[in-house]
């Protein structure tokens, strides 16, 4: 008997948590009474975590206009809003570090997820720039769900990839899934990201990756994930054709005014980044 989607997050919460300063930090974004200054001094509190944030923000993948040197500054020049998806990018990975699965390889999950990222990045870059670092976490977690899935019910995470691969063309992978679970890993990241109050637009955008039509609140970023999905598929096979990878919503199209053809032209610069990517969010602290 598989677990249902609430007895899997419970199983997990004891499993994988966000460090309690993500938590507060979420907190103190959302409350206005929270000051700039407030906000500097909690994540000072951390050492490592100030280095890989000031790493992160003078790196190339984030490529602000001038060098931030302090946390205070970060919080001043970059915003609240942008620190905080700053911090998750750099503690979500590290959050699953206890989770193992011998079905599964870390290395090729997170490689897929970074493609993700830059994929969504890129393409949000054309159609709604200011929202591009968001985009880029959500692609980031968007399979979050997958490693719980591997981790607590692998026998079942099994049987779903078996009927996959037996029914290719037919049924995709997520809809194994619901075929034998009830539920799919959109719906276990989506509830999980719930569950550690993350912003709603990271929320929605873990949950609808492969059913972008359902999305309400931040449809135009989901339908980026979704794209970037494919695109992250497209780039680890280095091919161009997207036949090779996911299929692609016809409604992610409408919605964010973009065609196969920009899918195509992310990939190149989604290879050149990811290595620099990989080493900024998955390295040591040094």
């Amino acid at each position: 008997m598989s677990l249902t989607l609430d007895q899997l997050i419970e199983q997990t919460e004891g499993l994988m948590s966000l460090p309690a300063i993500t938590m507060r930090l979420n907190e103190m974004v959302d409350d206005p009474k929270a000051s700039a200054t407030d906000i500097a001094n909690l994540i000072s509190q951390d050492p490592s975590l100030t280095l890989r944030l000031l790493k992160l923000a003078n790196s190339p993948l984030y490529g602000f206009s001038s060098r931030v040197d302090t946390i205070s500054r970060a919080v001043t020049v970059i915003g609240a809003g942008r620190i905080r998806e700053l911090v998750i990018a750099s503690t979500v990975p590290r959050a699953f570090d206890a989770v193992e699965s011998p079905l599964l390889s870390l290395e090729d999950f997170w490689r897929h997820s970074i493609y993700c990222g830059l994929a969504a990045r890129l393409l949000a870059e054309q159609v709604m720039p200011k929202r591009a670092e968001t985009v880029f976490i959500a692609g980031l977690l968007h399979d979050v769900g997958r490693l719980l899935i591997f981790n607590r019910e692998p026998d079942e995470a099994h049987e779903a990839f078996l009927l996959a691969l037996q029914q290719a063309g037919e049924l995709g992978p997520q809809s194994a899934e619901r075929q034998v679970l009830g539920y799919d890993h959109a719906d276990v990241g989506g509830e999980l990201a719930a569950r550690w109050k993350l912003p709603v637009s990271l929320q929605e955008c873990i949950r609808y990756h492969h059913r972008p039509a359902e999305a309400r609140e931040f449809p135009q970023e989901v339908a980026l994930v979704h794209m970037a999905n494919s695109v992250a598929h497209m780039a680890e096979l280095d091919t161009r054709d997207e036949r090779d990878a996911p299929p692609v919503d016809p409604v992610a199209f409408e919605r964010t005014g973009l065609n196969a053809a920009a899918l195509r032209s992310v990939v190149d610069q989604a290879q050149q980044q990811v290595v620099e990517a990989e080493a900024l969010l998955l390295g040591g602290e040094s």
